[in-house]
């Protein structure tokens, strides 16, 4: 399955009646989640999360289907010169914020705080590596 690849843009906003907001606090619950985002400070395959994580490999894969499914997590590709590209993935956000309102909850997730150079490159999702 092709999934499009999130951008890391800037705060992505979500709220009462968002799926991506019962999708976020249910990743964040998820001790494997948080093990993995704590992991994917630097783009890495679902293998090398996994070893970094020390969780199964299949494991890993359905947590980082279920991250890539909110702001917190970006896939990118690794190219690779035989032709062998994978997927990669780094953390989406560096910071996020819970506001309780009249209207309910809002989740904003921010990722304004990422690498300068990277930014610089304004190539978020693709990787030579």
């Amino acid at each position: 399955m092709k999934r499009h690849a999130p951008q890391a843009t800037g705060p992505t906003t979500a709220t009462e009646g968002d799926e991506t907001l019962d999708d976020t606090f249910e990743a964040l619950a998820d001790p494997d989640c948080r093990a993995i985002l704590g992991a994917a400070d630097t783009a890495m395959t679902t293998s090398e999360l996994a070893e970094a994580c020390d969780i199964a490999l299949s494991t890993a894969y359905r947590k980082v289907e279920r991250l890539s499914e909110t702001p917190l997590l970006v896939e990118g590709v690794r190219f690779d010169p035989d032709g062998d590209h994978a997927a990669e993935y780094t953390r989406g956000a560096t910071d996020a914020t819970i506001e309780l309102g009249d209207d309910g909850v809002t989740l904003t997730v921010d990722d304004s705080a990422a690498d300068p150079v990277s930014a610089a490159f304004d190539t978020t999702g693709v990787s030579a590596d």
